[in-house]
């Protein structure tokens, strides 16, 4: 039998959390995310730290009101409303390589010619419940998430590689590339259950901002006429909207098995774009819309619930992403600037593995791990270790998750170029991305 609460009797904490983490994600800078997926944003967005600790994954299981984003058929299993709220923090730290070579022309070994850290702020919420309309129960599922984080830094002094310098070691060039930004996602999804079978479908409304600015402060040119400081600045409002419908089947107690469909994103807005040349002393101001085409993706998935007490349930996520064939970008200077545009372009295919194991008091240990390529880079592979617990808490429930994600790319092209006089440096380099992210969530039925 399942008790509820009269109306007069809900405690009014939770939709004051509710409304202080929708105030905060859409204030937030999103995570970092590798320069290769700066350009149309990171694959990896942080929900929640339950669900980042599970590997991402959770189509066929109940994620309350995030499974909006994973599955909405999941929301068919609420049987109480459901509140989920958290912050994450990520820290990034990308090393730049070129090969190293002796006198002799041998191989001696990578040598690192740029390191940057960075830190960023991310959040996630959403609500669930279930509306009895007679005799069709319906759960419903609110959510504000992360989709494509654009977050990335890179900043880099040039120095004069001549010994007899005055002074020694001086800096000739100043350079700075920073994207800021994230599209996220407010979505709304319905679903209803019966004969152990779930259909769900949800409504998503991406929005969002995408800036870009590439600085370089030249000190090596004392004739002011030949100053090739520059400074770019590009500003790019986005919205658009799709789909997802999935469903859900329990051919028995101990497994679920998914499959949902989420339909291509078109977003689009006004980019402008303002361009400073200190050469000529000129400042060029453009305007004009564009849009930009996500692709269509499926999700399949499993939960397989063994026979024990308390209760462990595996999860397992295959996310088929078709950026090869779907992916449309109209902005020119994208396409024909080889340091942001795509060099590579393939589908991606998203492997997802959780576990949680549930304690006789009620805590959760859950660990998670994650595997898939760059759509942007075929070498380009992504490999993310999770893991964390969960105990009750007064009124709720209390999470935490750590995850670690390790990325290696070669043969990437530089952001700037280098001096002729007195560097000797490969067209192209190898570049090492380490993010670590921590997360606190919250979540409270009632």
């Amino acid at each position: 039998m399942i008790t509820r609460r009269l109306p007069h009797q809900i405690d009014p904490a939770p939709a004051l959390v509710a409304l202080f983490a929708l105030l905060i994600g859409t204030a937030l800078p999103a995570s970092a995310v590798p320069y290769l997926e700066s350009g149309y944003g990171g694959q990896s967005p942080w929900y929640s730290a339950e669900i980042n600790a599970l590997g991402a994954s959770g189509g066929a299981a109940y994620r309350g009101g995030f499974s909006t984003i994973l599955n909405p058929a999941g929301l068919g299993a609420a049987d109480t409303w459901r509140l989920d709220a958290g912050v994450g923090f990520a820290y990034h730290e990308e090393e730049r390589f070129v090969p190293l070579y002796d006198s002799f022309e041998n191989y001696v070994t990578d040598q690192s010619i740029a390191s940057n850290q960075r830190t960023w702020t991310e959040t996630g919420f959403a609500l669930a419940g279930r509306l009895n309309l007679g005799d069709l129960p319906l759960g419903v599922g609110l959510s504000l998430a992360d989709r494509y984080p654009f977050s990335y830094e890179f900043t880099e002094e040039v120095r004069d590689p001549d010994v007899f310098s005055d002074p020694r070691d001086r800096i000739l060039e100043e350079r700075m590339q920073e994207v800021t930004g994230t599209l996220r996602t407010l979505s709304f999804g319905i679903a209803g259950e019966a004969q152990r079978v779930a259909l769900g479908a949800s409504v998503h409304y991406a929005f969002g901002e995408r800036t870009e600015q590439r600085r370089v402060r030249d000190y090596a040119t004392d004739d002011a006429t030949g100053d090739d400081s520059f400074d770019t600045e590009s500003s790019w409002d986005l919205s658009g909207v799709n789909a997802t419908i999935g469903a859900q089947v329990m051919p028995n107690e101990r497994l679920t098995l998914s499959v949902a469909y989420e339909t291509a994103l078109s977003v689009d807005g006004e980019l402008e774009t303002t361009t400073y040349a200190a050469g000529p002393d000129t400042t060029v101001i453009g305007e004009a819309d564009h849009s930009l085409e996500y692709p269509a993706r499926w999700r399949l998935g499993a939960a397989i619930y063994p026979r024990n007490d308390p209760r462990t349930v595996l999860t397992v996520d295959v996310v088929l992403t078709g950026w090869e064939d779907d992916l449309v970008d109209d902005r020119e200077d994208l396409a024909d600037d080889r340091r942001t545009a795509p060099r590579y372009l393939q589908d991606v295919v998203d492997v997802r593995v959780g576990l949680r194991h549930e304690f006789r008091g009620g805590q959760e240990l859950n660990v998670g791990f994650r595997r898939y390529d760059s759509y942007n880079d075929p070498e380009g592979g992504n490999s993310i270790f999770s893991a964390g617990t969960a105990w009750p808490v007064g009124p709720g429930r209390l999470a935490v998750a750590l995850e670690l994600n390790k990325l290696q790319t070669r043969d990437v092209p530089h952001l700037f170029d280098y001096p002729d006089d007195g560097y000797v440096v490969p067209d192209e380099a190898r570049v090492d991305d380490l993010r670590l992210r921590f997360g606190v969530g919250w979540t409270q039925e009632f």
